[in-house]
């Protein structure tokens, strides 16, 4: 259960999808001053020192390309410059300010730790209460959601390394958007070429794309088919790339993605055909 260390990914391409799309959303948010309750279900350890090889083709590729970039990879990549590379956690507590609420769980005992250094780090300021909780992050939705002001955003990015992630992570965001409809909900998933051994149930995409749901969309980035062993050298399941599931994302994401995902496909998979982006209103 506390084998992943997201680490060892910190930076990677899927990080860039996610963030990216993470940063843009909260800046939208924050364009009306009513608090935000944000909720980090997966927070990890909150800065990472980039000490593995996946970030070379992730945030390495775009700090080094040359040219103009689109605003939303712009002021992402605005946001990942320094020395250490700033989680999800990080991300929403530097976008939040005074009289919003993040709450970021974490259950590896040793990220957990390194969530809390990272969190006392960025408190005050003006900036928002912060709260880390070394809980299921998931099931806490419960007693968080609906949030007093109507108002707010959870990110869900789990591992997906147990088969039973494949059924309690879909259950969990319905029953969160049952309880907040208006709520932006951001969840992640993996593409995976290989299957596990022996695994009949459905696969992390598969399971999330079952839920019924108005405005939502969906934005991949990955190798096509003809290319999958580029980016899987780690992946014992052949991650070739990974996706966002968006529900009541903001209106001017569709146009922001349209012009990132390609930017991203050709810098990241040297690809421009390599993402795919669905919009449903």
């Amino acid at each position: 259960m506390f084998s992943y260390l997201h680490g060892y990914h910190a930076g990677n391409a899927a990080d860039v999808l996610k963030h990216s799309a993470l940063l843009f959303c909260l800046d939208y948010l924050k364009k009306k001053e009513k608090p935000l309750l944000c909720v980090d279900t997966h927070a990890g350890a909150g800065f990472y020192d980039l000490s593995n090889r996946e970030w070379e083709r992730g945030i390495g590729r775009l700090r080094e390309a040359a040219g103009e970039q689109p605003p939303m990879i712009a002021g992402y990549v605005k946001s990942s410059d320094g020395k250490r590379y700033p989680g999800s956690s990080v991300i929403m507590a530097r976008a939040l300010s005074g009289g919003d609420r993040l709450v970021c769980c974490e259950l590896h005992p040793q990220e957990f730790e390194a969530l809390e250094a990272s969190m006392e780090e960025l408190r005050g300021r003006g900036g928002p209460t912060i709260e880390p909780r070394r809980e299921d992050g998931p099931g806490g939705l419960k007693s968080l959601l609906p949030p007093p002001s109507r108002r707010g955003l959870v990110f869900i990015d789990p591992p997906w390394e147990e088969q039973s992630e494949n059924e309690s992570i879909p259950r969990s965001v319905l029953d969160g958007l049952r309880r907040f409809p208006e709520g932006t909900f951001i969840i992640w998933y993996p593409l995976l070429s290989l299957p596990k051994v022996a695994d009949n149930g459905p696969s992390p995409r598969e399971a999330l794309f079952a839920l019924s749901g108005k405005r939502r969309c969906r934005a991949e980035l990955g190798a096509p088919s003809e290319k999958l062993k580029h980016g899987t050298e780690n992946s014992p399941r052949g991650m070739y790339g990974s996706g966002l599931l968006i529900y009541n994302p903001p209106w001017t994401l569709k146009s922001a993605l349209e012009e990132a995902l390609p930017f991203l496909a050709s810098a990241l998979y040297d690809d421009e055909r390599a993402w795919r982006l669905d919009w449903e209103d």
